[in-house]
C-alpha cells in the first residue's frame, strides 16, 4: 500500500510541474525605446513660444502610454503633461507643447519623454533653455458711468483710441483685472452678476449670480490677487474664484458686520468689515487657504484701502471725523500700529507702486507715502479724489480725474501723456502681459 501511495504521489508531483510552469509567462525585462527627433538639445525658447516635438516610441511587446512634459533639473513638472495612448507599435508622436505660464522663471529645463509598457518605464530628457517673460504694460482700462443703470468698460488701443469692450446694465460695485489670464471682471451689488470677460475682444467667459441676503445686498467688493479673484459678500465672508469661475475658497462667516475690502498676505486674507447700523468697524484675518477666522480687531474708522507690505502686515488707509489716517495691521499678532495722520482731508483710495512706495488719492490731491521713512508728501495737488493705477515696470503713475487720463513719472511727477476719456471714469486698471 505504501508503494502504491508513493507512485501516486510521484505521478501527482511530476504531472503538475508543467501546468505550474505554463501559468507563468516569461517576465518582460525589456524597456521601451524612445528616439527624439524634435526638439534638438540646447534649443532656446521664449516664454509663450510653442515647442514643436516629434518622437518615436517602441517596445518589444506593447506600448501602454506615452507622455511629454516640461520638468526642472530636479525632474519636477513645471507645465501640463501631454498624455497619449499609442495606436500602434512603434508609435510616432508629434505636436505642439505650449509654454503658457507667464510666471515661469527663465533657466534650463528638460522636455521629458516617457513611455511605459505597463511594467517598464523609460524616460528620455532633452535639455532646453527658456527665457523669462519680461513684464510689460499692454494697455489701461477704464470703467465709466455714462447714464443711470449703465456701465461701460474701455481699453486703450495702439492708435490711442478708446475701444468699448463691455456694457453692463443694472448696478455696480467694482471691477478687477487678471493680467496672466487676460480677463476682466465686473460685478454689481444685488442685480448684476459677477462676470468674467476675455481681453482684448470682450467675449463673455462665465458669470456668478448674486445670492440673497437680508440687507438686500450681496457683492460688496472685488479684488484680484494672483491666482484668484476674491469677492466679499454681504453674508459676512470672502469667496475666491479661479479663472474658470469655480469657487475654490470660502472663508468663515463673520455675521456681526459686512465685509468690504480684502487683501491677501503670506498666510491670511485680511478684510475690513463694518456694521451699517452702528459705528462698529473691524479688521478680520482669515487663514489662507483654509478660511478659518484667526483674529479680529475693533477699529474706529472707515477703511478705504488695504495694501500688503511684507509677510502678514498690511497698510490700512482709513478716514475718521473728516480726516485720514495710515496704520499698519499685523494679521499674525492682531496688532494695529498708527503710522501717519492726514490732517488735510480724507482718503479715497491708495495703490502700491512697490514695497516701499504708495500713491494715495485724497480730497486734497494725490500724495506719496513712503513706508521706510514713514513720510507723506504731495505728488500732484490738482488731482482731487482721482483713480490711480501704478505701472511698476516703468515707474509711471496713471490717474483718472473727470474725463481725462494722465500719466506721470515717479518720483518726479512729470506729466508725460494725457488722454481724453469717453466719459467720467469711476475705475482704472492696467493690463500687463503677466
Amino acid at each position: 500500500m505504501d508503494k502504491i501511495n508513493a507512485i501516486f504521489l510521484l505521478f501527482l508531483v511530476t504531472g503538475t510541474i508543467p501546468i505550474i510552469e505554463g501559468c507563468h509567462e516569461k517576465e518582460d525585462t525589456q524597456y521601451p525605446e524612445i528616439s527624439v527627433i524634435q526638439p534638438l538639445p540646447g534649443s532656446i525658447y521664449e516664454n509663450g513660444d510653442t515647442i514643436k516635438f516629434k518622437a518615436v516610441f517602441s517596445d518589444n511587446q506593447n506600448l501602454k502610454n506615452v507622455e511629454i512634459s516640461l520638468v526642472d533639473p530636479d525632474n519636477k513638472p513645471m507645465l501640463a503633461t501631454l498624455s497619449q495612448i499609442p495606436g500602434q507599435n512603434p508609435f510616432t508622436h508629434q505636436g505642439d507643447y505650449v509654454i503658457d505660464d507667464p510666471f515661469l522663471p527663465g533657466g534650463i529645463y528638460q522636455l521629458r519623454f516617457r513611455a511605459t509598457d505597463g511594467l517598464n518605464v523609460t524616460n528620455k530628457f532633452i535639455e532646453i533653455q527658456i527665457h523669462e517673460l519680461a513684464k510689460k504694460l499692454l494697455y489701461p482700462i477704464v470703467v465709466t458711468h455714462p447714464e443711470p443703470g449703465k456701465w461701460k468698460a474701455y481699453r486703450l488701443t495702439n492708435n490711442d483710441e478708446w475701444k468699448e469692450f463691455y456694457i453692463q446694465s443694472g448696478d455696480y460695485i467694482g471691477s478687477a483685472v487678471n493680467s496672466p489670464a487676460s480677463q476682466f471682471y465686473m460685478c454689481g451689488i444685488t442685480i448684476s452678476h459677477l462676470v468674467a470677460i476675455k481681453l482684448p475682444d470682450g467675449a463673455p467667459l462665465w458669470n456668478v449670480k448674486p445670492g440673497i441676503h437680508l440687507s438686500q445686498r450681496w457683492f460688496e467688493g472685488i479684488e484680484f490677487s494672483y491666482p484668484q479673484l476674491y469677492v466679499t459678500c454681504a453674508e459676512g465672508n470672502i469667496r475666491g474664484f479661479d479663472k474658470t469661475g469655480s469657487e475654490i475658497y470660502k472663508s468663515d462667516t463673520y455675521a456681526a458686520a459686512v465685509p468690504h475690502l480684502a487683501v491677501t498676505t503670506k498666510n491670511f486674507i485680511i478684510a475690513s468689515f463694518k456694521d451699517a447700523f452702528s459705528n462698529n468697524r473691524f479688521l478680520i484675518a482669515f487663514h489662507n487657504p483654509g478660511g478659518l477666522m484667526i483674529n479680529q480687531k475693533f477699529i474706529q474708522s472707515d477703511v478705504t484701502a488695504l495694501l500688503q507690505t511684507t509677510a502678514d502686515k498690511v497698510l490700512v488707509f482709513s478716514n475718521s471725523d473728516g480726516l485720514g489716517n495710515i496704520s499698519l495691521y499685523n494679521g499674525a499678532d492682531n496688532t494695529l500700529i498708527p503710522m501717519h495722520p492726514f490732517y488735510k482731508g480724507t482718503f479715497k483710495e491708495a495703490k502700491c507702486l512697490d514695497s516701499d512706495n504708495y500713491l494715495i488719492a485724497s480730497s486734497a490731491g494725490l500724495y506719496r507715502y513712503q513706508l521706510s521713512n514713514n513720510s507723506l508728501t504731495p505728488f500732484v495737488m490738482k488731482l482731487i479724489n482721482s483713480q490711480i493705477a501704478c505701472d511698476n515696470t516703468s515707474g509711471l503713475i496713471y490717474t483718472c480725474s473727470g474725463k481725462m487720463l494722465e500719466v506721470y513719472t515717479f518720483p518726479f511727477a512729470s506729466l508725460v501723456a494725457s488722454y481724453s476719456l469717453p466719459d467720467t471714469a469711476i475705475d482704472l486698471h492696467l493690463l500687463f502681459n503677466k
